[in-house]
């Protein structure tokens, strides 16, 4: 009886609830859909202001939390529905404006009815949960494999704030939390605001049962109100974590880490260079710290180095470097003021907030430790696409590589602060943040705030610099009578003519022991040609480099002097930095079609063994690797050449190898050239010797990783016996690391029978597949078709493309980054680079990653065809 009616009793109260909401939600989409579009949050966030929101939030069970959100806010008109954003939840109650309301929910979108909503003050109560993420987005929870202990941590860029709680997901809707916390009484709890109180649950309020520990085993903690911030910046970390504290100018410092971890952790060291950081950037950028605290925390695995959310980051312990990470720590702790005191209006602007990070912590590196400038922004590709590009939906944000975007921004505005001067653009930041702390802004704000410092036009640049695709040509055009210089231009090609540029010319003299720095000379330029008048009478120089200590975001042509001066003398230079640009200037210049490859490949040859900076060498052997890859997608074409010059640059690598066994460094990273070069049958059978311990090489050890890269290059490359070597090592390797390796190996195996099947299982998959699948999947997809593997990969090309639009359908971004990547058939061809661009004519379209895959497989095409055309003798 009593069963009937407590049964009785809940049908009753969904009816009134039903009759108050509008239709049940539709059927839950099988993908989820943590993406926002920009049409949407433009138009919520035009009714939707003074946002709020009250959470508390029960971790102490595994698995699920359960959760009770008061959101508060002011709605401009009441013409339409609203939308909360909350990903796969359990609602257990929704009440709006005091009125109670079944949910119109898709496990996504809370769409709350125009009809209960009233113009001004607002709110919303839900009582909620939710699953913990075992992914890379989300409140992540990780159980240590070593102790068995539970730790929580949140990474919510761009839009998985809606796992943790119903929010207005977009970065522009700041709004302050007031955050409470029920976690076991052994953890730490730390989010965006200060700790008010941590103590234990009153024994007489707690109820014991399935979803609760026993009185006592919990702490309840109490958050501060925060300051505005936006979702996707509020973080939350809890756990049995071990912590060191510390302090600087009255601001709690913390460091994070697993129990496991500690012991690893030079903390000390640590916190003292977060000190450093925090007092000198708060004199460089004339803004005190904005926020209370600062909890850095070491965390399992991010999709990133690190995350910087307001007042706390966490670190992806797999990427931190041994030691300190100092780069990062720096970074991080410039995000604090250029990613979380002023943010992003929305995703198309997120190069700015972290190329300005990472432009300071460059500065600060160079006066706090004597380091310059990252390594990593000194020698690039310059990428043509502007750094600014739509976003129309937040999953597109990291549809494509942002490495080459980021290094193109911090490049651009290097050069606004080389033209400004370090006060003008540091007082120019301080600014900016002045004017729009703990707001929105966007590129147009930071340039305003520049200008109103230095009082100089520079919208037009910005327009030039950061918006516009392309790369700007620079080259110097010079002559000479006698030995003094008697004309002097700069040339400008491909780029917008209308904007100023400053940089360094250098002026070189080929001496008896080498290439001598003679004249440094800054030079503003603008339109396509400047003369120089200055350097007029000047001493004629051998080498000019007019990008000398890379201030302009440009791509240098050696003039026909100084190219025969680079190729035969780049060596002898002094400044590692510089040697480094020219490699990269030489190799632009292959890719352009305006350097013959045969001639780069010999400049290397002749210049490379004496290279003792391995910044240097490692760059200009990853342009060697490229150079590689071209000639065996040339094949048959270029064979004979690409046989000898693979064999040279092989027998070059073992002999340094040899040579250099006094410097590790250096002779370890000529073994690992030579493995990549190893592709005679002489070569692959001194691999094989090596791995079998019937030879050695003084001074060099085969790490499991080194043996794993010996017998993937010995397989894909059909050495005899190299299968039985790789089963042979799969037995001895059980680790998770080695059995990827060896799917790697065996898929790169020359065997078109074994790759047909692997083909049809990429073909199949679905968003729907198995996650731990997915994994394999880009395994195979990195193996497949390697460069010399053309007739292996032409037998499915056809099918490739024919069936591209389907499968682009059928799977997430992640899965098209790497289908794009490595699975376009290229064949350096006119036939090739037609097909593909058949690709773009067909009217079903494509996903925005499949399209940037599809157009990167084009430029790449073009320029392998344009390097295989600047080989052939001239008629």
């Amino acid at each position: 009886m009593r069963l009937f009616s407590l049964c009785a009793s809940l049908l009753l109260c969904l009816l009134i609830g039903a009759c108050q909401s509008t239709s049940p939600g539709s059927k839950q989409r099988s993908e989820k859909s943590l993406g926002i579009s920009s049409s949407v949050a433009k138009q919520r966030a035009s009714r939707v202001s003074q946002v709020s929101y009250q959470l508390h939030l029960d971790l102490t069970q595994a698995r699920r939390f359960k959760g009770e959100a008061q959101i508060q806010f002011q709605l401009a008109d009441t013409l339409q529905a609203l939308s909360l954003d909350l990903e796969q939840a359990l609602i257990s109650q929704l009440v709006i404006n005091g009125q109670k309301l079944y949910p119109n929910y898709d496990g996504h979108t809370l769409v709350i009815p125009a009809s209960l909503l009233q113009g001004g003050a607002n709110l919303i109560e839900v009582d909620f949960s939710s699953p913990y993420s075992h992914e890379d987005q989300g409140l992540i929870e990780y159980i240590d494999p070593k102790d068995g202990l539970r730790y929580l941590y949140s990474h919510f860029l761009p839009s998985s704030a809606q796992t943790l709680a119903p929010q207005f997901d977009q970065p522009d809707l700041r709004a302050s939390y007031r955050l409470s916390v029920l976690a076991p009484s052994d953890w730490q709890v730390t989010s965006a605001a200060k700790v008010l109180s941590h103590q234990p649950v009153d024994e007489s309020r707690q109820t014991v049962g399935e979803n609760h520990q026993p009185a006592g085993e919990n702490n309840l903690w109490q958050f501060m109100q925060s300051e505005p911030v936006s979702p996707h910046n509020f973080s939350l970390l809890a756990g049995p974590y071990h912590t060191w504290l510390s302090e600087a100018e009255g601001i709690a410092l913390q460091l994070f880490a697993r129990q496991s971890q500690a012991e690893s952790i030079d903390a000390e060291t640590w916190l003292s260079q977060t000190q450093q950081a925090l007092n000198y950037y708060q004199q460089r950028l004339g803004s005190k710290y904005p926020f209370g605290h600062y909890t850095q925390a070491i965390v399992p695995h991010l999709p990133s180095e690190f995350r910087a959310s307001q007042a706390q980051t966490s670190f992806d312990e797999r990427s931190l470097p041994q030691g300190t990470p100092r780069r990062e720590v720096l970074r991080a702790l410039a995000e604090q003021w250029l990613g979380n005191l002023v943010t992003l209006k929305w995703w198309d602007q997120l190069w700015l907030n972290q190329s300005l990070a990472y432009l300071v912590a460059d500065d600060a590196e160079a006066q706090l430790f004597g380091q310059t400038r990252a390594e990593e922004q000194q020698s690039f590709i310059r990428s043509p696409e502007q750094v600014e590009q739509q976003i129309a939906n937040s999953l597109e944000l990291f549809s494509q590589d942002p490495l080459p975007s980021q290094n193109k921004a911090i490049a651009q505005l290097n050069q606004l602060k080389f033209m400004l001067g370090d006060t003008s653009f540091y007082q120019g930041i301080g600014n900016y943040l002045e004017r729009f702390a703990l707001q929105n802004a966007d590129l147009n704000d930071f340039i305003s705030s520049l200008e109103q410092v230095t009082k100089q036009p520079l919208s037009q640049w910005s327009q030039a610099a950061f918006k516009r695709a392309g790369v700007n040509r620079l080259e110097a055009e010079f002559s000479c009578s006698g030995d003094r210089i008697s004309r002097f231009d700069l040339k400008q090609h491909n780029g917008d003519l209308g904007s100023s540029q400053r940089v360094k010319l250098g002026l070189f003299t080929l001496g008896r022991h080498g290439l001598h720095k003679n004249l440094v000379s800054e030079v503003d330029y603008q339109g396509a040609s400047t003369e120089v008048k200055r350097l007029k009478g000047v001493r004629c120089p051998d080498l000019v480099f007019s990008n000398y200590q890379n201030k302009a975001y440009v791509r240098v042509k050696l003039d026909k002097a100084s190219l025969e001066t680079a190729l035969l003398h780049l060596g002898s230079l002094e400044e590692a930095d510089l040697r480094r640009m020219l490699w990269q200037s030489l190799w632009e210049s292959v890719l352009a079609g305006e350097l013959p490859l045969p001639r780069f490949i010999g400049s290397t040859l002749v210049n490379l063994p004496a290279e003792t900076d391995p910044q240097v060498l490692i760059s200009t052997q990853d342009q060697l690797k490229q150079a590689k890859a071209l000639l065996e997608q040339m094949s048959p074409n270029q064979q004979r050449y690409s046989r000898q010059a693979l064999n040279a640059i092989a027998q070059m690598s073992l002999r340094l190898t040899i040579s250099n066994k006094a410097d590790p460094t250096l002779q370890s990273l000529w073994f690992d050239n030579y493995l990549h070069f190893a592709v005679s049958h002489q070569a692959k059978r001194h691999l094989a010797a090596l791995l079998e311990e019937r030879e050695s090489l003084p001074g060099i050890t085969l790490t499991p990783e080194r043996r794993w890269q010996i017998i993937t290059h010995l397989n894909r490359y059909d050495y005899l016996g190299s299968e039985r070597l790789l089963l042979k090592e799969k037995q001895k390797d059980s680790s998770p690391e080695g059995q990827t390796a060896a799917l790697g190996a065996l898929v790169a195996r020359p065997r078109a029978k074994e790759k047909r099947q692997w083909f049809e299982r990429i073909q199949a998959h679905s968003k729907e597949s198995d996650p731990q699948l997915l994994e394999k999947l880009t395994q195979v997809m990195r193996h497949l078709y390697p460069s010399e593997q053309k007739a292996l990969s032409q037998a499915s090309a056809e099918q490739r493309l024919a069936e591209l639009a389907e499968v682009d359908k059928r799977n997430s971004q992640a899965f098209m980054q790497s289908y794009t990547a490595n699975l376009l058939p290229r064949s350096c061809n006119y036939a090739s680079l037609l097909r593909l661009q058949a690709l773009l004519d067909r009217p079903e379209g494509y996903s925005p990653t499949t399209l940037r895959g599809i157009n990167r497989t084009i430029a790449a095409e073009q320029e392998c065809i344009r390097v295989q055309e600047a080989m052939q003798p001239n008629p």
